[in-house]
């Protein structure tokens, strides 16, 4: 999940940031480049990233090897050394939320800028989103998101922060807020507040349908149904 990307951000041990390019995994081990002059081996590194249910996390790296690659440019061995939770950052419980998604790009990786991502949501919280969506985006892209939920709408500005592929072949793009307003901020914890507990899912449009396409005579309706 860090090496996602096309790239990846990670921190120094005296707080730089190394963008490394990755070009293979195998087990706990990464071969990439990164800028000659800020990489050696021995170096210590460490990337963060959100889980599929929006848990933050730590990646420990050791940089085993640092070769010449070219003139701006090593060949490193990065091994992950531990995986550790993120207590600093805080942490709000996503939720289930249904909705549309339409997002505009402003820097993204292969989406051009400006362009419309259309997408369904998948989960909300106070501090971020996931939404499902055919276009092919990347950690770190980021874009202007508009949720609609119901009567309902939320706008901000978004940073991507995982992406994985569902089932069905689309991408679940998780996402923070880097820019949200007071008033959007409150829509979107009253929306997050108000969304179904897992113990008692809200009944879909179809699950409606099939309850009285199956209703049988002498079975009491589907009125008693819903009472039970």
């Amino acid at each position: 999940m860090l090496f996602s990307g096309l790239g990846a951000d990670l921190e120094a041990e005296e707080g730089a940031t190394v963008t490394v390019q990755p070009s293979g995994m195998a087990g706990d081990t990464v071969w990439a480049t990164a800028p000659r002059l800020q990489i050696a081996g021995g170096m210590r590194l460490r990337g963060r990233l959100l889980d599929s249910d929006g848990e933050p996390w730590i990646v420990a790296l050791v940089v085993d090897e640092a070769d010449y690659h070219s003139h701006d440019l090593a060949r490193v061995r990065l091994r992950a050394d531990s995986v550790t939770a993120d207590a600093s950052r805080r942490r709000n419980p996503r939720v289930r939320a249904g909705g549309i998604a339409w997002l505009s790009a402003v820097n993204c990786q292969h989406v051009v800028d400006g362009d419309r991502v259309d997408g369904t949501m998948v989960d909300l919280s106070r501090d971020g989103v996931a939404f499902a969506t055919n276009r092919v985006l990347r950690p770190s892209d980021r874009l202007t998101f508009h949720g609609r939920f119901f009567a309902d709408t939320v706008e901000a500005e978004v940073r991507v922060t995982s992406v994985r592929e569902a089932a069905s072949g689309r991408l679940v793009v998780g996402c923070a807020f880097i820019e949200i307003d007071a008033e959007n901020r409150a829509r979107a914890e009253r929306l997050a507040a108000n969304a179904p507990s897992p113990g008692r899912p809200a009944a879909s449009f179809s699950e409606l349908r099939l309850l009285a396409a199956d209703e049988q005579p002498g079975q009491g309706g589907w009125r008693r149904r819903f009472k039970r």
